[in-house]
């Protein structure tokens, strides 16, 4: 399924970012969530 392999992609990220991955995922997940407010409006 589609949803697994998002999932397996996120954790393989996640691991390869080290000590930032915290920040980055709040950083895009920020962006991401402004770029469809932005949409909405």
């Amino acid at each position: 399924m589609i949803i697994d392999k998002l999932q397996e992609f996120r954790q393989q990220v996640y691991r390869f970012l080290g000590n930032g991955r915290d920040a980055i995922f709040d950083l895009m997940d920020a962006v991401l969530t402004g770029v469809a407010q932005m949409r909405d409006e």
